[in-house]
């Protein structure tokens, strides 16, 4: 007869993967900041789209392969098994990129042009961001995406309770945005996204474990919030866009 494991083995299970997920989130981020300049390679998105694209979308493969044995058990036991309606599952990422795209060549242009008061410094790159600067953006959610989708599931896996899922979903999230102060933007602007990306991490957990396509809402949200806030800070002018940014 087997016996089922004490709380011992999968607590370690957890910190090993806690572990880890915070050590890909760490360094890719570092390598963000500084690797890449210290290879002559800008980080700014809007002037190097494609060379920040390439980071991030290596980090997102490796993301890939270190976690499959945790994306390929998610939600198998589920009221909806993962993958098994591909058309409709095609169809909700199709919308969501067309929506995208839509918003890329309709939407921003015809945003005011970004106002910045000088006093403030250089601008935040979101804020006078072009379609390039969604290219590397897309990327960079994706990656952000894997991580904690392997957070949830693994935690889901040795049967935490919703709650307390939530819990470490909001503070790795949340918590990892704080590296957003070595990019130079200014800290009222680390708080705004600091707070954001908590209480979206809150939400993912049930998004992902509860909902049908969870993951793609998920995803969806993730990237309309950039969307939102620029198109406020450049439709409300300076005075909001200092206040949120600056």
């Amino acid at each position: 007869m087997s016996v089922a494991p004490g709380p011992g083995p999968w607590k370690r299970r957890q910190v090993r993967v806690l572990g880890w997920l915070a050590a890909f989130w760490l360094v890719s981020d570092l390598g963000y900041y500084f690797g890449l300049p210290a290879l002559g390679i800008g980080n700014d998105y809007n002037m190097n789209p494609m060379p920040v694209a390439a980071f991030y979308l290596f980090w997102s493969g490796l993301a890939a392969i270190v976690f499959w044995p945790l994306y390929s058990r998610w939600n198998a036991d589920g009221p909806w098994p993962t993958w098994r309606n591909r058309v409709l599952a095609a169809v909700i990422w199709t919308g969501t990129f067309a929506l995208a795209l839509a918003f890329l060549r309709w939407g921003l242009p015809a945003l005011p042009k970004a106002s910045w008061p000088a006093d403030l410094g250089e601008p935040p790159d979101l804020l006078v961001a072009t379609p390039a600067y969604f290219f590397p953006k897309t990327v960079e959610i994706l990656f952000q995406q894997l991580l904690v989708l392997a957070m949830i599931v693994s935690l889901s896996l040795d049967g935490l309770p919703l709650r307390t899922i939530t819990l470490f979903s909001a503070l790795l999230f949340g918590g990892m945005h704080i590296l957003l102060a070595f990019s130079g933007i200014p800290p009222r602007a680390v708080i705004v996204f600091l707070l954001g990306a908590t209480l979206f991490g809150a939400l993912l957990p049930r998004l992902i474990l509860r909902a049908r396509f969870g993951l793609a809402a998920a995803f969806a949200l993730h990237w309309a919030f950039y969307a939102v806030v620029l198109t406020q800070a450049r439709i409300f002018g300076p005075h909001v866009a200092s206040s949120v940014m600056g």
